[in-house]
Order: structure tokens, then C-alpha cells, then sequence
């Protein structure tokens, strides 16, 4: 039977592995494609035909960032389960619905968008049905089916963030810093939630915003790692 040390060391050590995973993969999502360049539909349909392989690829990278930075965040709610139940449950419950809401668009981009590039190149029954689709996923739309799922993912993230940036102040320095990163990207992700819905947000900036705030996460990601390193450490149970 595992006691609670033991447990503690095994998810801190799987911690800092998903964790280097995650900056890993993160660096290989670097030379894999997406999304097509901007342009016409016709134009887009081409690139993608010919750069099919590295967009399946760099999406499969995606998935395997996203699994990572789940674990990381899960064992991150772990920390604050002995002194916070009812916190640690809840955000861990909205971490599991940004998991279903990240794998669905991720899911299409390796399983159908390859299949309608290859049904809206040829002409056959299902080429109109396919090009509709393909509008309808475009990922570089803030709108599109596509990208409102992640945009759902991300907001599960900072319902999260904002759950247990204040019982993980409480911790460590390394947790203390990775407190404040959750809790900037949860509010401000929030903002401009809100400013998206009362239209104060205009339709072109809200990608761009998005994207800078999303990269706050990379404060809690590397604290949290020097975190999980620490205790692997200090809490190392007996042999």
C-alpha cells in the first residue's frame, strides 16, 4: 500500500517530467505548421494539400503540450488538496473540462480536416460539404467552430488559475510566483472575456490578446517546475 509520502514524491517526479515534456514540445510546435498561410480558400486548400503531414504532425505535437501541461497543473492542484479539499476538487474538475474541450479541435485537425483537403481537391458528392467545413474550422477565425473550443479550454484555464492562485500563494517562493502568474492570467483573461461580450473588444484584436496573455502561463509552468524539482528532493521517501 502507498502512503502519502511516497504518493507526494510520485506525483512531483511525474510533475517536473511533464513539465520538461511540455518546454520540449513546446519548442518542436516551433517548425510545424497550424494553420495555412493567410489567403483564399482555393489558396489555402492547395497549401494544406501539399503541407498535410507537417500540419497532422505539429497538431500531434499540440496534443501531447496540452496531456503535458494537464499533468502539470493537476499535480499542481494536488499541492493544495491537504489544506484546500473542496478548491483542489473543483479545479481539478475544470481542468478535466479543458481537456474535453482542447481535444475535440485537436482531435479534427489529425482526423478530418485531412480527410475534407482530400475530398475538396477532387471533384466527387462530398467536395461542397467538405470546403464548407474546412470555412467553418478555420482555425485563424476567432468566431470559427475551432478556435471557440480552445478559447473554451483556455477559459476553463483561467477559472482554474483563479481556484488555486490564492492557497498556492501560501507555499513556497517557487509556488508564491507561479500564485501570481495564475492569478494575472485568470483575471486578465477575464477582462477581455468580458470586453469580447459587451463588444469593447474589437473582432481583429482578439487573437492578438489572447496570445499575450496565454503567455503568462509560462510564469506558473517554469515556477511550478523549480517547484516539483525541489520537492522531489526534499520529500524523496525512503527506499
Amino acid at each position: 500500500m502507498i502512503d502519502n509520502a511516497t504518493l507526494d514524491h510520485q506525483i512531483n517526479k511525474a510533475a517536473f517530467r511533464s513539465a520538461v515534456v511540455l518546454i520540449l514540445a513546446g519548442v518542436l510546435s516551433l517548425f510545424f505548421p497550424l494553420d495555412a498561410p493567410p489567403g483564399t480558400f482555393a489558396d489555402r486548400v492547395i497549401w494544406l494539400s501539399s503541407n498535410i503531414n507537417f500540419f497532422v504532425v505539429g497538431w500531434i505535437v499540440q496534443i501531447i503540450a496540452m496531456l503535458a501541461l494537464t499533468a502539470v497543473f493537476a499535480a499542481t492542484a494536488w499541492q493544495i488538496s491537504s489544506t484546500n479539499p473542496l478548491r483542489a476538487t473543483v479545479a481539478g474538475t475544470v481542468l478535466l473540462i479543458s481537456v474535453v474541450a482542447f481535444i475535440i479541435p485537436k482531435f479534427i485537425a489529425i482526423w478530418s480536416i485531412p480527410q475534407m483537403v482530400v475530398a475538396s481537391a477532387t471533384v466527387s458528392a462530398d467536395s461542397a460539404v467538405a470546403e464548407q467545413l474546412l470555412q467553418l474550422l478555420n482555425p485563424s477565425l476567432s468566431f470559427s467552430l475551432f478556435t471557440s473550443f480552445d478559447y473554451l479550454g483556455f477559459w476553463m484555464y483561467a477559472i482554474f488559475s483563479l481556484l488555486i492562485a490564492r492557497p498556492l500563494f501560501r507555499l513556497t517562493l517557487s509556488a508564491k510566483i507561479a500564485a501570481v502568474g495564475f492569478a494575472a492570467y485568470g483575471l486578465l483573461f477575464h477582462v477581455v472575456l468580458v470586453g469580447v461580450m459587451t463588444r469593447s473588444v474589437a473582432q481583429a484584436d482578439i487573437g492578438p490578446y489572447m496570445e499575450s496573455i496565454g503567455g503568462l502561463l509560462l510564469v506558473p509552468i517554469i515556477s511550478m517546475a523549480v517547484y516539483f524539482r525541489n520537492r522531489t528532493k526534499v520529500a524523496k521517501p525512503p527506499d
